[in-house]
């Protein structure tokens, strides 16, 4: 079942050619404290952690008592453009879909994914400059609301009400068309990406570590009975 539920969930892809050697990028701007507090507010101290075992309740902590720690670790890996194969590392709970007949087929069950919460701090930080590199090229569209600070789910569905209430009143009729992309983030090709982003003109420093974030990561599922090992997951 292990490896039934890794091919369906992570299929094999082509390996991503990574960094050859680790040079500081002389475009890569300073992080800041700031920076990083704002990443560690936006993280729940009830998430489960990954396979560290480290709430973020303990990094806010260390930030807490010395900025200086987090500050120097996560600015050399962003100058380098580099993300560590130790922190590449995830846990797959997996979870079967309630009201199916049977579980015969890997589409029946869901894998919550943990990964370590530093992984998810320095996530964050780099979440944060590729929506400012993107706003300052222009490549976010006007009405997109997902994934922006500020904008929500419930931002788009009061535009959505909004232009419906405005076509009725002249009794006119409106239509709207959902799409439902599956299993899109999981199956995303590192070289496609990676060429997307140039075609952007995103930094290159954000590029290079778009890249290696994504190359070479693993996942071990649990479930009773799996063999606890991890498996390539890109």
């Amino acid at each position: 079942m292990n490896n039934v539920l890794l091919d369906h969930f992570f299929p094999p892809k082509e390996r991503f050619s990574l960094l050859p050697r680790l040079r500081a990028h002389k475009s890569v701007p300073p992080l800041t404290t700031n920076e990083i507090a704002a990443a560690l507010s936006k993280c729940s101290p009830t998430s489960a952690p990954g396979p560290d075992g480290i709430p973020y309740s303990t990094w806010k902590q260390v930030n807490k008592i010395n900025p200086s720690i987090l500050l120097q670790i996560l600015a050399r890996l962003v100058l380098l453009r580099y993300h560590p194969a130790s922190l590449k590392g995830s846990n797959g709970v997996v979870r079967d879909k309630p009201g199916k007949a049977s579980y015969e087929s890997p589409s029946f069950f869901r894998i919550i994914v943990l990964i370590r919460t530093f992984s998810k701090i320095l996530e964050r930080i780099i979440a944060a400059h590729l929506l400012t590199a993107a706003r300052l090229r222009g490549l976010l569209h006007p009405n997109q609301c997902g994934s922006l600070p500020g904008f929500s789910t419930y931002d788009a569905c009061l535009t959505l009400t909004n232009d419906i209430k405005t076509l009725q009143w002249p009794h006119l009729k409106g239509s709207s068309l959902f799409l439902d992309i599956k299993a899109g983030f999981d199956n995303v090709d590192n070289n496609t990406l990676a060429r997307i982003l140039r075609e952007g003109r995103i930094p290159p420093y954000l590029v290079s570590w778009v890249s290696s974030f994504l190359g070479e990561r693993s996942c071990t599922l649990i479930f009773q009975g799996a063999p606890g090992t991890p498996a390539p997951s890109t």
